[in-house]
């Protein structure tokens, strides 16, 4: 209910991260701005450190409070050296 079948691509190029919604019906955030309408592709965004992604959204219940599905999110961190790697382990 919250991500599509076919969501998100991410992908790396001349060391920068790229993702792009691909006509997902519930969306593909970053820092809050969705990238594209539903069910249109986006362009291509340049991800960064400390970027928050979101793909989809919450879903709420009939009672218009409670949270039946989840929108999955994560903080990026973009490794490409051990000494990312190793300052990704040390990250909270």
């Amino acid at each position: 209910k919250v991500l599509s079948r076919q969501h998100a691509e991410i992908w790396e190029d001349n060391g920068k991260i790229y993702i792009k919604d691909v006509k997902s019906s519930n969306g593909t955030f970053i820092n809050g701005e969705r990238l594209s309408p539903e069910g249109v592709e986006s362009e291509p965004f340049e991800l960064k450190n400390d970027d928050i992604v979101e793909f989809g959204i919450d879903i709420i219940g009939e009672d218009y409070k409670t949270t039946v599905h989840h929108k999955v999110a994560a903080r990026v961190m973009c490794v490409f050296t051990d000494e990312d790697a190793h300052l990704a382990a040390r990250v909270e």
